[in-house]
Parts: structure tokens; C-alpha cells; sequence
């Protein structure tokens, strides 16, 4: 098992080097290559080859969620001072008509 992960990923770096050098053929057939590399390891390697990458991904888009919704907790919040002469009911920070 561990040569036959050696010998992916031996394989996978050829077929980088290659794309990274080569023209737009070259790319689109990399990925294909990549596409059906991890089918055959999901043949050979069965569920483990099919849900571990599911549950990076998972991970990666909470992570990405989590970072894209936590900016307000960085930006400090600051409460509008009270203006003279302005009468001090309950409805005051909301009644801007």
C-alpha cells in the first residue's frame, strides 16, 4: 500500500511538472488525469479514498464561512453619544426620522 501511494504521488508530481510547463491541453488533461487518479484510488483504497476529501472539504468551507462572518467581532462597536437638548426616551437611538 505504501508503494502504491508512492507511486501516486510520484505520478501526480510528473503531471504537474508537465501541466506547469506545457500549454492549456496539457492543464485540462492534468486534470483529468487528477480526476481519474482518485478514482482509481477510491477502486483501490475503497470508502477511506471517497470521504476523507469530503470531510476536508467540509472542514475547509466551515473554516471559510467562520472567517468570512467573524469580522464583526473584530471591528469594535461603539454606541452613538446622546446629543443636548434631545429628549432621553427608550425609542432615542432608533427615532433618525
Amino acid at each position: 500500500m505504501a508503494l502504491a501511494i508512492l507511486a501516486y504521488v510520484t505520478i501526480i508530481g510528473f503531471l504537474g511538472w508537465a501541466a506547469w510547463r506545457s500549454g492549456a491541453t496539457e492543464k485540462a488533461m492534468f486534470v483529468v488525469n487528477v480526476v481519474f487518479l482518485w478514482l482509481s484510488a477510491i477502486w483501490f483504497f475503497g470508502y477511506p479514498a471517497l470521504i476523507i476529501p469530503a470531510i476536508a472539504a467540509a472542514i475547509g468551507y466551515l473554516a471559510l464561512l467562520v472567517v468570512m462572518t467573524s469580522s464583526d467581532l473584530r471591528v469594535p462597536v461603539t454606541v452613538p453619544a446622546r446629543r443636548p437638548g434631545r429628549p432621553q426616551d427608550e425609542r432615542w437611538p432608533l427615532d433618525e426620522r
